[in-house]
């Protein structure tokens, strides 16, 4: 076996093991934008990962609300296009949203009160209000699935909330690395300004053209 093959299998089966040991996922879109390409082709490997990865998001149902678990269950890949509903709420609410959707989801602690959740579709709450659109920050994109997303494994194991964007140009298939997932622009740059220490990130992977950008349609 390859030393690529390893790496690739070691960080599957880390996604794997995170997964495991709780209960839980998500799922929302966004569009094509301003990300910065390196030219790439896409290969069958990348389509391979990506559909093990999308595969291994399966329903799961949580009796309690532990965010360190919920997070690790958050979907792994969300393509471009897709309609989602979002909700500013508390914990409380976060876990029923969770339940009762009983599908893809994304969440992101705003506070130490509040959190975004994420899930497909239009979907309506009894005494919730639901908003359309998420924003994030963008740290880089390109055609190569496996580093992304072994930068989403590197991202996650420091408590960040990361996942990827998958998108197309034309024929090309591109995957853009996310940090976070924000009610509004303004929540988002407040944590790409305050909050977030892209430097310290940048120790770990390669950050490149990073910006705040929005996911939804």
């Amino acid at each position: 076996m390859s030393l690529l093959s390893l790496g690739l299998t070691i960080s599957t089966i880390y996604l794997y093991f995170k997964k495991s040991s709780v209960d839980v996922k998500v799922v929302y879109i966004p569009e094509e934008s301003k990300l910065p390409e390196i030219e790439v082709p896409a290969t069958e490997e990348n389509e391979a990962i990506v559909a093990d990865l999308e595969a291994s998001d399966v329903g799961i149902s949580f009796e309690k609300f532990d965010y360190p678990t919920i997070v690790a269950y958050t979907l792994d890949v969300i393509e471009a296009g897709t309609v989602v509903s979002t909700f500013v709420v508390n914990s409380e609410d976060a876990l029923k949203i969770i339940r009762s959707y009983q599908g893809n989801y994304l969440i992101n602690k705003l506070s130490e009160e509040s959190y975004f959740v994420v899930v497909e579709g239009n979907r309506k709450y009894p005494g919730l209000l639901a908003g359309k659109s998420v924003y994030t920050i963008f740290l880089k994109s390109g055609t190569n699935a496996r580093q992304i997303f072994e930068d989403i494994i590197n991202l996650r194991s420091k408590g960040y909330t990361s996942y990827a964007m998958k998108f197309k140009k034309g024929d090309v298939t591109y995957y853009a690395l996310c940090l976070g997932a924000f009610p509004d622009k303004d929540a988002a740059q407040y944590y790409y300004d305050n909050v977030f220490d892209l430097e310290e990130i940048r120790k770990s992977i390669y950050v490149y053209g990073a910006y705040v950008g929005r996911v939804t349609p």
